[in-house]
C-alpha cells in the first residue's frame, strides 16, 4: 500500500511524503532486497531439502526448462502482486475503509500497484496492521506452503511479496516513533503518503528508544545496500570484461566477502561470505547511530 487519501485535522504533527528522491531510494533498496529475501527463502529451501545452500551452483538450462520455470515464476509474481493488495484491502476494510485498487508508476520510476481508500482515519495500530498485513501473512503462507512442498518455483513470488513490502515497512518504521494516541490519515494537499495527527490538547510523545532503532536500521539497510551493489557491480563488470572469476576476502578466514566463478562446462558457482556482510551491515549501522545522535545533541 503507498497511498493514503485525504482527511483534514488542525493539528498535523508528522508527514511522510513519497517524493521523487524517496521514490529512487525504494527502487534502489527494494531491488537489493530482492536478492538479499531471495537469498534467505533459499536457506529455508535448502534446509527442508537437507542441503546446504553454497556454495550455489547456477547450472545452465535448455531454453524449453528455462522458459517455463520463468513463466511459472512470472504468474506466480502476478497472483502475488494481486494478493499483496487484496490483503492490504482487507485490513483498511476491517477497519472502516471502502478500498480501492490501482497500477501505476510512482513519479516515473517504481511501478506502483496500490491500494487506498477515502477519508478514513486509523489509530495507529491500525495503520501498522495495515502496512504489515501482506508481508506476514504472505511470508507465512509462501513458508508454510514450502514446507508442504519445497519447490524453487516459491522463491522468487516471495522475493517479490518481501522487497514490494519495503516501503510498507518503512513507513512501519516511521509510525513507531509515535505514541498509540496519533491518528494517521492522508496529507491535507491530497499528495502520496499520510501525515502523522494528534489532538492539540496533549503534547506529541515520540520514543526516543524507537528513534535509535531507526536510526540504527536506517544505518544497517543502507550499508547492505551499498555493499550488495558494490559486490554486483564487479562481478557484472568481471563477467562483462574479464573472465568473470571474482574472489573478494579470504575464503577460508573471516573477512571473507563473495566468490564467484565461471564453470568450463557452463554455469558458475557463488558464495557468500554472508557472516562479514551480516558483520559490516551492522558496524555501518551502528556508525551511522552514533553519527545521527551526536548531531542531534548538538542542534
Amino acid at each position: 500500500m503507498h497511498r493514503q487519501d485525504r482527511e483534514t485535522d488542525p493539528h498535523l504533527v508528522a508527514t511522510f511524503r513519497l517524493t521523487r528522491a524517496v521514490a529512487a531510494q525504494r527502487l534502489v533498496v527494494s531491488v537489493v532486497a530482492f536478492f538479499a529475501f531471495a537469498y534467505g527463502f533459499g536457506y529455508v529451501l535448502a534446509t527442508r531439502r537437507g542441503r546446504a545452500l553454497e556454495p550455489i551452483v547456477i547450472a545452465p538450462a535448455s531454453l524449453e526448462s528455462a522458459g517455463l520455470s520463468v513463466l511459472a515464476a512470472i504468474v506466480l509474481v502476478g497472483f502475488v502482486v494481486v494478493a499483496h493488495e487484496a490483503v492490504h484491502g482487507i485490513a483498511m476494510a476491517r477497519y472502516g475503509g471502502s478500498p480501492r485498487y490501482g497500477v501505476g508508476v510512482s513519479h516515473f520510476l517504481l511501478p506502483d500497484a496500490y491500494a487506498e481508500t477515502d477519508g478514513t482515519t486509523y489509530s495507529r495500530r491500525e495503520m501498522l496492521a495495515i502496512l504489515l498485513a501482506p508481508f506476514v501473512t504472505i511470508t507465512t503462507a509462501g513458508l508454510v506452503a514450502m514446507a508442504i512442498y519445497p519447490t524453487p518455483l516459491l522463491l522468487a513470488p516471495l522475493a517479490v511479496n518481501a522487497a514490494g513490502s519495503v516501503g510498507d515497512l518503512w513507513m512501519a518504521v516511521t509510525l513507531c516513533r509515535y505514541s498509540d494516541d496519533v491518528r494517521v490519515s492522508g496529507l491535507p494537499d491530497g499528495g502520496q503518503g499520510f501525515g502523522i495527527y494528534a489532538s492539540s490538547e496533549r503534547p506529541i510523545d515520540r520514543h526516543p528508544g524507537v528513534s535509535i532503532l531507526s536510526s540504527m536500521m536506517t544505518g544497517t539497510v543502507w550499508t547492505f545496500v551499498v555493499v550488495g551493489t558494490s559486490v554486483l557491480a564487479v562481478v557484472l563488470l568481471s563477467l562483462a570484461f574479464a573472465s568473470g572469476n571474482v574472489v573478494v576476502g579470504d575464503p577460508d578466514g573471516w573477512w571473507f566477502l563473495v566468490r564467484h566463478e565461471v564453470r568450463a562446462g557452463g554455469g558458475a558457482i557463488l558464495e557468500i561470505g554472508t557472516p562479514f556482510v551480516a558483520a559490516l551491515s551492522l558496524g555501518g549501522g551502528v556508525l551511522w547511530t552514533v553519527l545521527v545522535t551526536a548531531v542531534r545533541r548538538t542542534a
